[in-house]
C-alpha cells in the first residue's frame, strides 16, 4: 500500500518527472512511465513548496495518526538531532566541557582578592595571600588553556539531524522526574537520490552503529527514487541502512515491469532484474511496512 500522501507530491516540470534526473534520459523514460503508473496526469504540476520539505511534513503527519492510533506511547518529531536521545546523550559531553568551566572559580579568586585588600590583616601574610591567589589564577590559566587544546585534537562528531524521529519514554535512574528519550526509529527522507545523497544516509547510519550506547535504533531511508540503480547504492549496502522504504512500491513495480518488457535489450533487463534482486530480499519495502513496523516498537 502507498503513501496516501504521494500521489499530492507529483507533478511534471518542463515535461518531466519531477523524480526524475533532467539530465539522464532513461530517468526521465522511467519517470514518466511510473507516473502513468501512478495515475499522474501529464498536465499536473508539482507543489510549489520544496518537495522535500513537504514530504517530510506529510509523513510525520502521517505517521502521528497511525502512532496515536496504534501506539500512543511513541512520539513523532522532525529535525532532531542525535544528542537529544539518551543512547547517543553522551555526544553532548565535548561541546559541555567546550565551555568556560573555571569561570567561577576565578570569579571566586578575585572576590577574595577584593576582600584581602580592603581587610585588616598583616602586610607579610596580605602578600603571601596574594602571591598565592595569583599562583592559584596562573595554574587555572594554563590548566584552562591544556584542556582546550586537548578538545581541539578531540574535535566532535559531525552529525546530521534525523529528518524524522521515532521515540518513547524511558525512566531515568539518576533523576525519576526527568524521563529520557529512548530512540526507536530514524528515517532519511530523500525525494530521489543521487550518489551523494545516498552517501549522506549511510554515512548517517554507520555513525548510529559506531556512537551509539545502548540498542540500535531502527534506521531506513524513504524515497520516491524510480531507478533501481540509485535505490541499489542504499539497499544494497552493508547494513549502514536497514532498508529503503519506497513511497509508492506498487506502482514502481508495474512501472518496471512495463518499461522493461518486450524488449531483449540488456540495459533494460537489467534494469527489471535488479529492481526484482532488491524486492524480493527486501531490500526496498512498501511504506506501509514502515507505518505497520513502527507501530509495533
Amino acid at each position: 500500500m502507498p503513501a496516501p500522501f504521494a500521489s499530492s507530491l507529483c507533478g511534471y516540470r518542463d515535461g518531466r518527472p519531477n523524480t526524475s534526473d533532467k539530465g539522464d534520459a532513461g530517468s526521465v523514460a522511467l519517470g514518466k512511465v511510473f507516473f502513468e503508473a501512478m495515475g499522474i496526469p501529464a498536465d499536473v504540476t508539482p507543489p510549489n513548496e520544496a518537495v522535500g520539505n513537504l514530504m517530510a511534513s506529510l509523513m510525520s503527519s502521517d505517521l502521528e495518526k497511525a502512532i496515536k492510533e496504534e501506539a500512543p506511547h511513541l512520539t513523532v518529531e522532525p529535525e532532531k538531532p542525535f544528542p537529544s536521545f539518551e543512547q547517543f546523550s553522551h555526544l553532548n559531553a565535548a561541546r559541555e566541557l567546550r565551555g568556560d568551566m573555571a569561570k567561577e572559580v576565578a570569579k571566586a579568586i578575585d572576590d577574595l582578592r577584593k576582600f584581602s585588600s580592603k581587610a585588616a590583616m598583616d602586610k607579610d601574610i596580605r602578600e603571601k595571600l596574594t602571591a598565592h591567589l595569583d599562583k592559584i589564577h596562573d595554574e587555572i590559566a594554563s590548566t584552562e588553556s591544556r584542556r582546550r587544546e586537548l578538545l581541539n585534537i578531540l574535535g566532535e562528531e559531525s552529525l546530521l539531524k534525523l529528518d524524522i524521529t521515532v521515540s518513547r519514554e524511558l525512566a531515568n535512574p539518576i533523576d525519576p522526574s526527568a524521563p529520557l528519550q529512548h530512540l526507536v526509529a530514524g528515517f532519511s527522507l530523500k525525494w530521489t537520490l543521487r550518489t551523494d545523497r545516498a552517501q549522506d544516509c549511510r554515512s548517517q547510519g554507520a555513525k548510529m552503529a559506531a556512537l551509539r550506547r545502548g540498542r540500535m535504533p531502527h534506521f531506513a531511508a524513504v524515497t520516491m527514487e524510480p531507478r533501481p540503480a540509485m535505490l541499489a547504492l542504499l539497499g544494497r549496502g552493508s547494513g549502514d541502512v536497514d532498508c529503503v522504504y519506497h513511497l509508492h512500491l506498487p506502482a514502481l513495480s508495474a512501472a518496471i515491469d512495463d518499461y522493461c518488457s518486450g524488449t531483449r535489450h540488456k540495459a533494460r533487463l537489467a534494469i527489471r532484474d535488479n529492481f526484482r534482486r532488491l524486492r524480493d530480499q527486501r531490500r526496498i519495502r512498501d511504506y506501509d511496512e514502515l507505518r505497520s513496523y513502527v507501530t509495533t516498537l
